[in-house]
């Protein structure tokens, strides 16, 4: 008898549980009545008006006369090695250095973007040697034996850095921006 009384109390538990409707979240939009929650619009605000900056890379070198010579960027490179390169700096060196513009960089990147505005002056670096990247676990390295960097003329910074040949799949030349 006992265990009767206790199935009966547990169904009646029950059937009060799934006959009362769940409490509505006051966070929640209502329903509209066809089980479809009703989503309540909000004003989209317009992107910022102010200018976009511009790029300002990793410092690097001294500028003055607002020229680059390569025995700078030999002298750099003597004790900075390139982002993520995992070869010694002793493992390659400068070819050559180039004083261009912007587009003119962009034009031998294949089109890939400086950021900057097409007349801005940069020194194209050109480097040749052994480089080895890296990607994530499990992958095996990247081996390259051309690779560039780009310095920006008004401060010397470094803006950009890669590789000059395709990579094993065939595909284009990888950049980094700085």
């Amino acid at each position: 008898m006992r265990h009767s009384i206790w199935i009966c109390a547990a169904v009646v538990a029950l059937g009060t549980l799934t006959a009362c409707p769940p409490k509505e979240n006051p966070e929640q939009p209502k329903s509209s009545g066809g089980g479809e929650k009703r989503q309540e619009k909000i004003a989209l605000k317009p992107p910022p008006l102010e200018k976009a900056r511009r790029p300002e890379g990793m410092n690097a070198l001294r500028v003055s006369n607002g020229t680059i010579s390569k025995d700078q960027v030999v002298e750099y490179f003597k004790t900075h090695n390139l982002p993520m390169n995992y070869t010694a700096t002793s493992d390659f060196h400068v070819e050559s250095v180039d004083m261009m513009t912007a587009k003119q960089v962009s034009d031998r990147l294949a089109g890939e973007s400086t950021g900057l505005a097409d007349d801005e002056r940069l020194a194209f670096v050109t480097l040749a040697g052994m480089f080895t990247f890296t990607g994530p676990p499990k992958s095996s390295a990247a081996n390259f034996k051309r690779a560039y960097a780009v310095f920006d003329v008004k401060n010397g910074n470094l803006m950009m850095v890669g590789t000059l040949e395709p990579n094993r799949e065939g595909g284009q030349t990888t950049t980094a921006k700085q």
